[in-house]
């Protein structure tokens, strides 16, 4: 059955958009006609019709004319785009939401430069701004740092589990993805063993910088012991690795933030020598339940951006995808809780939150400090479980 075809008025008119919309689509080649009448005029057909209203959509979510193009290369079938449109509406509804929040720190707030204040807020409106500028600086990451260290139950801090799983030898070559501020490798900078090549890499230039400086400090014992560290400026969603280049590779809780996962794992694995491995953190689905459960019952408007992304890699989904690159892989748990009986311990810890908090707590942060002191005076200590775990891949 032949397709019925629409002149350009008649596809604007079953759009509901102008005729001049149409035009200016088919100049950026976005709308090109599935045919031409003899006299010049253009047709297009069901197709077109579909391919339309899937461009209108993509850009009333605020997407370029560049990304458009690029999305509806995706050749999916219509059931799939379906699905993607709407969680692409459910994340510009959430936006929305958190529009109409910052409209209501402004309405509230006695900051003599209010206009200022809701920009520093509109700029953090997408999870990928809020993790770019969460990282900026080490600053953030080392408050919970020291949450974890300070009221921790387990027999070993974090690092020395972690470092203790590596099992590094003389003379390896060893690349970590992500690698902040360096914490793994200063708390272990005597453990390393002689002759070993580290590269620490991050996205972040701030956060490379701090770890550089912090193991400078001991550059003549690394020199007296041949260990050489290089640092680089890599983002994991775009790595370009040498082939069978590393005896050992780690990713420290960061997966959870690449997008492109099966392109990174796909270079990692290809950057392993036959008898490396593959090293990488991440939480389970209980992990800080009680603070979440606590700070939600606060302000059920401060986000927790770290809790949705890691939904993407933890210890209870990790290995399905890690199994499409690795032959062998293990999952290790620490077993460990924090005991928190210090206020500013937790108040810190959340005030680092990326996203909103910060703006939240300069509003409510006495009420906070309160519910906290309450809750320490009338328990003793506020019980946090951990559930944080490695993977540990190879041949």
């Amino acid at each position: 059955m032949e397709q019925k075809l629409y002149t350009a008025g008649e596809l604007a008119k079953l759009a509901g958009v102008s005729l001049r919309t149409i035009r200016f689509y088919d100049v950026k080649g976005l709308m090109k006609p599935v045919s031409y009448s003899e006299s010049g005029y253009r047709y297009y057909n069901q197709d077109s019709v579909s391919r339309l209203q899937r461009i209108l959509m993509l850009k009333y979510l605020g997407f370029s004319l560049q990304k458009i193009e690029e999305m509806l290369q995706d050749d999916t079938d219509a059931k799939t785009q379906l699905v993607q449109q709407k969680e692409l509406l459910q994340a510009r509804r959430k936006q929305l939401d958190e529009m109409i929040t910052t409209i209501e720190f402004m309405e509230n707030s006695n900051l003599e430069d209010n206009w200022g204040y809701l920009l520093r807020l509109m700029s953090l409106l997408t999870e990928e701004e809020k993790i770019r500028e969460q990282y900026v600086t080490s600053d953030n990451l080392e408050k919970r740092i020291r949450l974890h260290e300070r009221y921790s139950t387990a027999t070993k801090e974090w690092t020395d589990w972690v470092y203790e799983r590596l099992n590094l030898c003389s003379g390896q070559s060893v690349l970590e993805i992500g690698c902040g501020n360096g914490q793994l490798w200063y708390e272990n900078i005597h453990n390393l063993p002689e002759g070993l090549h580290l590269t620490l890499s991050d996205r972040s230039e701030g956060m490379l910088n701090q770890a550089k400086e912090r193991i400078s400090v001991y550059v003549d014992d690394l020199k007296e012991r041949n260990i050489q560290i290089d640092y680089v400026i890599m983002d994991a969603d775009e790595l370009e690795l040498s082939e069978e280049t590393y005896d050992c590779i780690i990713a420290n809780h960061m997966l959870y933030h690449v997008k492109n996962k099966e392109g990174c794992l796909a270079a990692v694995a290809q950057a392993l020598k036959p008898t490396g491995i593959f090293c990488c953190a991440t939480n389970g689905n209980k992990h800080m339940g009680e603070l979440h459960e606590l700070v939600a019952e606060f302000d059920d408007r401060i986000e927790m951006p770290n809790m949705e992304i890691a939904i993407s890699f933890r210890l209870e989904n990790g290995e399905e995808l890690l199994n499409k690159f690795f032959k062998n892989v293990r999952c290790d748990r620490q077993d460990n809780a924090l005991i928190v009986d210090e206020v500013d311990a937790i108040y810190d810890y959340v005030y680092s939150y990326p996203g909103n908090s910060p703006y939240i707590l300069e509003q409510r942060g006495e009420e906070f400090r309160r519910l906290l002191k309450e809750r320490i005076e009338k328990e003793g200590s506020i019980y946090i479980q951990k559930d944080a775990g490695m993977f540990i891949c190879g041949w």
